[in-house]
């Protein structure tokens, strides 16, 4: 009988450090809506197409204006000539109601040149795209780290700026900004300007 009570004991222990099931109906209820996987969106602007995101996971929500984006393969955005800005990330979020694209952990082309940022926006309506630091910026032989970088997707201009440092060759040129000008593959720095050279 000792036994037997010994035995029951041990059972009523290691049911206690088990943890309690939750019932379905009483657990968090998870977002409604649908998920795409492996699906692309596409922006348009009247019978153009803008942009493109293509993604391994797309999420709408079945309310709400925000559409969620895990592991972009690709996002494209178009000028009259072709792609002039093409990306990947590890997320994204479009804000429907504010026409706002935000990607995290960003790597990509931007006119030709090598981009990789953490956080970059995208304004869709004005065409507008800005950078959080930190960002670097590489072209051939020109290498820019900065700690912002704001566009205009319309125009090709592209200025960088806050503790810009521009490397070439054997130059290190300092100064407060640094514009690229896609349309015409020019860089322009401006104010107070400082060049170092290796020697």
């Amino acid at each position: 009988m000792a036994v037997v009570s010994l035995l029951g004991a041990i059972i009523l222990f290691y049911l206690s450090l088990r943890p309690i099931p939750i019932p379905v109906s009483e657990a968090e209820p998870t977002e409604r809506g649908v998920t795409f996987l492996d699906g692309r969106y596409e922006g348009w602007e009247g019978n153009k197409r803008s942009w493109f995101l293509e993604a391994a996971e797309i999420f709408r929500p079945a309310e709400g204006q925000k559409v969620t984006f895990r592991a972009i393969n690709q996002l494209c955005y178009f000028q009259e000539d072709g792609p002039d800005l093409v990306l990947t990330a590890g997320s994204a979020t479009l804000d429907l109601k504010r026409d706002r694209l935000t990607l995290v952990g960003v790597d990509g082309e931007v006119g030709g040149g090598k981009l990789s940022t953490e956080e970059i926006e995208f304004d869709l309506e004005k065409k507008l795209v800005k950078c959080s630091p930190p960002l670097s910026f590489t072209k051939e032989q020109l290498k820019v780290e900065a700690e912002r970088m704001e566009g205009n997707l319309q125009t090709g201009e592209y200025c960088f700026f806050g503790g810009l440092e521009v490397v070439q060759k054997d130059q290190r040129i300092r100064g407060e900004s640094l514009t690229y000008y896609v349309n015409e593959d020019r860089f322009e720095i401006r104010g107070a300007v400082e060049v170092e050279l290796t020697l």
